[in-house]
């Protein structure tokens, strides 16, 4: 998991940051956005949680999907907008700077599915919450939340090689970036606490990655 570390340091050089990090993961995040593109419906109204220099978005965009999409990081967004630019994807992409406490302005109701890639793991305990409560909110009845990212593993063998290697890599990237990340201890139980029932979860790296899918239940 230390091209997720990483990533905060990547960050800073958001012109290259794709490329560099999909070379430094040795593509497991380009592989980790496509396992997210395929589990969204074709032409879905998608909101997109952090969504970084665009390139998810694009990739819906590609299977006919319009997206939404937010992110705190003002370098990043302007990558996007310039993505947005030079891709024609004006029409099918709206961007906002913003972070996860902005998503109550969002109309309920409006949106066939909610990603998000590596990013969760960016927020505490209660963002986590408001954020998921509002996702919930803003999906169609039998929309879908799609979350990929860092979470702890479940065995206590692998929870302690994971620490071997992560936390003084953690204490460096802290250093260079400032900025650090939080792998999540039950992400399926959080997603189903918020009115989703959990419909997929794809374990990775060790245990320590998850894909995890949910659907908006019905409410009567």
């Amino acid at each position: 998991m230390l091209s997720y570390i990483f990533m905060k340091i990547l960050e800073a050089r958001p012109r290259s940051y794709d490329r560099r990090m999909d070379r430094f993961s040795r593509g497991k995040v380009a592989r980790i956005k496509e396992a997210v593109v395929a589990e969204i419906p074709e032409r879905a109204e998608v909101l997109e949680i952090g969504c970084g220099t665009g390139e998810l978005a694009a990739m819906l965009i590609a299977r006919g999907a319009t997206v939404t999409g937010f992110d705190l990081n003002p370098e990043m967004i302007e990558v996007a907008r310039e993505k947005i630019e030079e891709e024609g994807l004006g029409n099918r992409f709206t961007l906002g700077e913003m972070g996860v406490d902005g998503m109550d302005l969002f109309p309920s109701s409006c949106f066939d599915a909610v990603v998000s890639t590596l990013s969760f793991s960016e927020l505490s305990n209660d963002e986590r919450r408001f954020t998921l409560r509002h996702a919930e909110r803003v999906l169609k009845p039998g929309g879908l939340i799609v979350i990929a990212d860092e979470v702890v593993p479940r065995t206590l063998l692998r929870k302690l090689v994971k620490a071997c290697v992560r936390i003084p890599m953690l204490a460096a990237t802290y250093l260079a970036s400032g900025a650090s990340t939080r792998p999540i201890a039950d992400l399926p139980v959080e997603i189903e606490d918020a009115g989703f029932e959990v419909s997929k979860e794809i374990r990775s790296q060790g245990d320590a990655f998850a894909l995890v899918v949910g659907v908006r239940k019905d409410k009567e």
